[in-house]
């Protein structure tokens, strides 16, 4: 007769049934959750984004620059709690957390004109560049060992490849970080422009402030940034002394250049701050020379009568980025696009449809232009490279429209609509840059015509296009440079004397030649802007993705 309960195998036998209906269950369970988890999650986002289209069709005269294709625009959360489109009980889905100020809904509209939406968190350019110091490092990102709040950037481009920033229409590396202020110090990774620095060697503070290479960059460099990157620069000690003491003589500015010390701690020879081009650095040699880069990267010495690149630096404050990844062709960028060639900033990057089919332009029959300057109706830009065919410059050094090159100069421009040039003529300034003169000084001639050449002293006149040729580019992605293997030389408006013309040679500095000889061809024309200004129908203004007129 059976007794009641269960014998051992027949509980054994319950528990085995019961583990595996929970092997079963959990996880039909577990994946519920997780997908009321997931549609919770995209019903929140579906939520926000709807909010933000709402404000989007409210605000819209704020975003103008999505007329573009392409075009990105960011809307704060914040903003839109703020102003009653979303409850301000909402966490962001992404993290379960509180939204803060970097939390933004980033609009991009699309090819169809339709808009898509993504929420995203923005951080702060320091935070992203802490985040690559390793303290067993002796390359990359490093700690100074005196100050602790210091780190700065050493090695070679392999070892220092991701501290490249796009700001203001300019290409900059970061040299340093301070955390005390939340700063950091920046150089221009291309040469600006190509000039005499002085009239005489300085040994003082005040000779320094008079130099022709400080009025151009605290006067004309700083002059042509937009006034929010202006109001971004904070002041800056600057080490101008003798070489073996770069402290001996200091100033205060916006702008100043590279001293010996930041270049030798960056590695000097072969490191990220060598790019194979010969540039100025603050210090004095003795009292006829001063320290310069070569092309070969060396500290060396060159007098002060003689023409190199301009390297400028800046210390600003800590920026929100919006994108990129800090590589020379995804530089860490700002979210600050124009909409048209009235908003342009200087050294930002336009596409121009060209007609010719010389190769001017390449495959796409779109020429790449940097702009130089702006003015009330226009703007200047220069060709981002050179023409495919050399050029003599003519008979004789002053310039006239009848000399040679004007000949492929107007073929160059007749293939371009005249519904995006300016076709007035424009002054263009030719005087004599020769031996011991100012920037400025080339003004006292000039020239009345709708296209011309680089002018010394101008932004871009230089060797910022990389003239050398070299196979694996230092300082410039050779894919956004027309016809890069032209020439080793190009021509500019102006003389050096009654014999010889003013021309950029393959390693950034200046020198002369006769007009007789061939050389390259950097074409300069105007823009329409002002009251008749040209509408961007995408692009960001860089040189991988210039803004478009079509």
């Amino acid at each position: 007769m059976r007794k009641n309960g269960f014998t051992m195998i027949e509980l054994i036998a319950v528990i085995v049934i019961l583990s595996l209906m929970l092997l079963v269950a959990v996880p039909a369970i577990n994946n519920t959750i997780r997908i009321s988890e997931e549609n919770k999650k995209k019903d929140s986002l579906n939520n926000i984004y709807m909010a933000a289209e709402d404000y989007l069709l409210t605000n819209y005269d704020d975003y103008s620059t999505l007329d573009s294709v392409g075009a990105v625009e960011y809307i704060y959360v914040l903003d839109l709690i703020n102003e009653q489109y979303i409850d301000v009980d909402t966490l962001n889905p992404n993290n379960d957390q509180t939204f803060n100020n970097k939390d933004v809904v980033k609009v991009t509209r699309n090819e169809d004109n339709t808009f898509s939406y993504e929420l995203i968190s923005l951080k702060n350019l320091i935070e992203i560049l802490l985040e690559q110091y390793n303290p067993d490092s002796t390359t990359g990102l490093v700690q100074d060992e005196t100050n602790s709040n210091i780190y700065y950037y050493t090695g070679t481009n392999e070892q220092v490849s991701n501290n490249f920033l796009w700001y203001g229409g300019h290409h900059w590396r970061v040299l340093e970080i301070d955390t005390s202020n939340d700063t950091l110090l920046l150089v221009s990774q291309q040469p600006l422009t190509t000039i005499q620095p002085t009239s005489v060697v300085w040994d003082t503070q005040e000779e320094y402030e008079n130099s022709y290479i400080n009025d151009w960059l605290n006067d004309y460099f700083y002059n042509s940034l937009d006034s929010s990157i202006q109001n971004n620069i904070v002041n800056n000690i600057f080490n101008v002394g003798i070489y073996t003491d770069v402290d001996e003589i200091t100033t205060t500015g916006k702008v100043g250049l590279l001293d010996v010390e930041q270049y030798t701690r960056a590695g000097g020879v072969d490191s990220y701050l060598d790019i194979k081009d010969y540039f100025w650095l603050g210090n004095r040699y003795d009292l006829s020379d001063f320290r310069v880069v070569t092309d070969l990267g060396y500290l060396s010495n060159d007098f002060f009568t003689s023409v190199l690149g301009v390297r400028a630096v800046i210390k600003i404050s800590d920026l929100t980025i919006s994108e990129g990844n800090g590589t020379l062709t995804s530089n860490y960028k700002v979210e600050d696009k124009a909409i048209n060639t009235a908003d342009i900033q200087v050294g930002e990057y336009i596409n121009l449809p060209y007609s010719g089919n010389d190769g001017a332009c390449g495959d796409d029959k779109k020429c790449t232009f940097r702009v130089v300057s702006k003015d009330n109706d226009s703007i200047k830009v220069v060709l981002n490279g050179l023409l495919p065919t050399t050029s003599q410059y003519g008979t004789t050094t002053t310039i006239t429209l009848s000399h040679t090159i004007y000949t492929s100069l107007n073929t160059f421009v007749n293939n371009i609509s005249s519904d995006y040039r300016y076709t007035a003529n424009k002054t263009f300034y030719i005087g004599d840059y020769s031996f011991d003169v100012n920037y400025t000084d080339i003004r006292d001639e000039s020239l009345s015509a709708s296209i011309g050449l680089p002018t010394v002293g101008e932004m871009f006149s230089g060797n910022d296009i990389d003239l050398g040729k070299s196979s694996t580019k230092t300082f410039v992605d050779i894919n956004a440079i027309e016809n890069y293997a032209a020439s080793g030389v190009y021509w500019t408006m102006n003389r050096f004397s009654s014999s010889y013309v003013f021309i950029v040679n393959i390693n950034g500095g200046g020198l002369s030649n006769p007009p007789t000889n061939t050389y390259g061809v950097r074409p300069v024309i105007y823009l329409k802007s002002g009251s008749s200004a040209l509408t961007f129908t995408g692009g960001e203004g860089t040189a991988e993705q210039p803004y478009e007129l079509q």
